[in-house]
């Protein structure tokens, strides 16, 4: 079976509609391939190859029977400078499906062929017009919802990231390739290496990869939602707070002790920055096996959340021992605590101060405090925010990242045992082949249609 990789090699000229489905005032079908001037004429009443590069002309649409369909105009842009690397034809039509059907059907009747998903920017990924990295960009742009997912997508598009890896490669290429010429002369029993700053640059090159790796838990948590979780006792109002942040009536609110049994969550922007806020079982000590198990997740979500509300009630806790009821979550180090008394309009606020943790006083009934706590959350995390940092946003770089970590720290291990040069060098070619599958330096046609199946055709 063909697959879109040989089209795109095969030069198969391709069409699809890029705008949203449905009807609209402009409707944007594009068309690549070597043939892309050619066919594109069949169906517009202009020459495309006499129009010039980055040009745009006014004419007709017309079907394979000359039957007039529509009045549009057409951009060309020229290969290898167009995004695909190949000559494109932008057709810029009026919005009806009808139309758009048409000037498709009849396209794919002068010989273009229905593009796959993704298969335009697979295309720019073949001719080199983008790295792996940026191609998943625009894939991670185009789903952006927030500001802070926009940033990290324009980032990684900018190829900052890519350049990282590639000079990470580079400076590996050189002394694997010192290790390559050893086993050349084995016999010999010479040294190219400096074996002091081969160490030297795998520390580096560990510590550089290490940083990658770890930036990959606050990058995704800012690209997916910033997971916060509302933990507490029954009837605090954990729910009340969830559907307050929210803006919408998420979960549901009631007297009755245990009503959340199981987690709820949703995310909301606030400022530019996306929190996926989590609501849990109530805290208590219970005989009732579903209740138990609500809990049990309760606890799990506030381990893996970035911050932990605990909401007390200022009618019901103000003589409870805070610090034992954080220490009853067992959380990671890592995670953020803030305490939020609620129910202020129906009293004060105990003095927690002793604890150094943020303290929010709020009525998530009334609305009452939501301001303060909405600007904490964005005070503690955007003092976490890398600005324009690499930060790993995606999990297959993640994975790439750690196995080339691995194995960079079995090159390391190798040549302070004194491990035969030819095991080592094993392993540093395995570290190149982990850090060039991020880039697409080193691929597979399955690892492409993996990534590329995720877009929308037309893209």
């Amino acid at each position: 079976m063909n697959s879109p990789f040989r089209d795109a090699v095969d030069g198969a000229t391709i069409c699809a509609i890029s705008t949203a489905p449905g009807a609209g005032g402009i409707a944007v079908i594009r068309v690549s391939g070597k043939d892309a001037l050619p066919l594109g004429s069949k169906v517009f009443s202009k020459a495309l190859n006499e129009i010039n590069d980055r040009s745009i002309a006014f004419g007709k649409f017309k079907d394979a029977k000359g039957i007039m369909l529509d009045e549009g105009i057409a951009l060309v842009m020229r290969g290898p400078g167009s995004y695909t690397g190949e000559d494109t034809v932008e057709f810029n039509i009026h919005g009806s499906p009808y139309i758009q059907r048409e000037v498709m059907q009849a396209l794919i009747e002068a010989g273009c062929r229905q593009a796959g998903p993704g298969e335009f920017t697979q295309r720019a990924f073949l001719h080199g017009r983008l790295d792996l990295t940026q191609a998943e960009a625009v894939a991670d742009l185009i789903a952006a919802e927030h500001a802070g997912a926009h940033r990290l997508a324009i980032d990684q598009l900018r190829g900052g990231f890519a350049r990282e890896i590639n000079a990470l490669r580079e400076a590996l290429i050189g002394f694997a390739g010192l290790l390559e010429l050893e086993l050349d002369f084995a016999e010999e029993d010479v040294e190219f290496a400096d074996r002091q700053r081969f160490d030297d640059l795998l520390a580096d090159l560990l510590k550089r990869v290490g940083q990658l790796a770890d930036s990959f838990a606050s990058g995704n948590a800012l690209k997916e939602g910033i997971p916060v979780a509302i933990v507490g006792a029954p009837n605090r109002g954990k729910s009340t707070l969830l559907n307050a942040l929210l803006g919408d009536e998420r979960a549901i609110v009631s007297d009755i002790p245990g009503t959340t049994r199981d987690t709820v969550e949703d995310a909301c922007t606030i400022d530019g920055l996306r929190f996926r806020f989590i609501d849990t079982a109530g805290l208590r000590d219970t005989k009732d096996q579903i209740e138990a198990e609500g809990i049990r997740r309760a606890l799990a979500k506030a381990a893996s959340a970035a911050t932990v509300l605990l909401l007390l009630d200022v009618t019901q806790d103000s003589g409870e021992d805070i610090q034992d009821r954080i220490d009853a979550l067992s959380l990671p180090d890592t995670a953020q605590v803030m305490v939020v008394w609620n129910k202020c309009d129906l009293g004060p606020k105990p003095n927690d101060s002793s604890l150094g943790l943020p303290s929010i006083e709020l009525s998530a009934a009334t609305g009452a405090g939501m301001d303060a706590l909405r600007n904490e959350l964005l005070k503690q995390h955007r003092a976490n925010d890398h600005g324009h940092q690499l930060v790993v946003t995606n999990l297959r770089h993640f994975e790439a990242l750690t196995s080339a970590q691995k194995a960079l720290q079995s090159v390391r291990n190798g040549l302070s045992q004194d491990t035969p040069g030819d095991l080592v060098a094993v392993d540093a070619r395995l570290a190149l082949h982990h850090l060039g599958e991020i880039t697409g330096a080193v691929h597979a046609d399955d690892i492409l249609g993996h990534i590329f199946s995720h877009f929308c055709i037309g893209k």
